[in-house]
């Protein structure tokens, strides 16, 4: 007589997974990959808005720093302090220097701001050569004195203001009559992604700002 041997009676060795059990796995691995997946594109939004941001402020200080430098010389060898009024305001400055004016052994000098470098304006201006409607703004340095030659010191700006205080520290809006300019640049970072989105980072905007101290009222001949 054949004896029947039940395989459930010998414990679970064999068994598989039931359909239930591999649904609740399937399961927990989607949420898991979705919660990943949504960290990673948080991840790498923020690191992208960085990046841009530290792009960005380098390309404005750099510029800051350019146009500080050269205005705090403007003046320098004159009767004036150097700042052209009809071409100065709150958008743009120019800028006029005797950087020669003084000898010294082997270096030519002048009497005259006709070298290159000695008359120069600042300005933001919009560029929409690169098209899509960007429309980018960039602060650029044009150079009276050599073919008005313009050259783009940032290209990551979205302002630029100057402002004019006198030697009591009143702001004034007349160029001719300031002791220090104050100079202030504007970078704004678009919105990354869309609202209620994984890595959404809303629109944000940086201000950097410098003083030029026209001290070289006190070498004026």
């Amino acid at each position: 007589m054949c004896k029947r041997t039940d395989r459930r009676a010998r414990g679970g060795g064999e068994a598989g997974f039931s359909l239930i059990e591999l649904m609740v796995a399937l399961g927990v691995t989607l949420v898991i990959m979705v919660v990943a997946s949504q960290l990673l594109a948080m991840s790498m939004a923020v690191r992208s808005r960085e990046n841009q941001r530290a792009e960005a402020v380098a390309d404005a200080q750099r510029a800051l720093q350019a146009m500080t430098r050269e205005i705090s010389n403007a003046g320098l060898g004159m009767s004036n302090n150097g700042l052209v009024d009809e071409d100065s305001d709150d958008l743009s400055i120019r800028v006029r220097s005797n950087l020669n004016a003084f000898c010294a052994a082997g270096v030519a000098c002048d009497s005259d701001t006709g070298d290159a470098g000695e008359d120069v304006i600042f300005a933001v201006i919009n560029n929409t050569t690169g098209g899509g409607g960007d429309n980018q703004r960039l602060i650029t340095r044009q150079d009276k004195n050599s073919s008005d030659a313009i050259s783009p010191l940032a290209n990551r700006v979205d302002g630029l203001e100057f402002q004019y205080y006198t030697s009591g520290g009143a702001e004034t809006a007349t160029a001719s009559l300031a002791q220090k300019v104050k100079i202030t640049v504007t970078v704004t970072l678009p919105a990354v992604g869309s609202p209620k989105t994984a890595g959404y980072q809303p629109a944000s905007q940086v201000q950097l700002t410098s003083e030029a101290v026209l001290r070289n009222l006190l070498l004026s001949l």
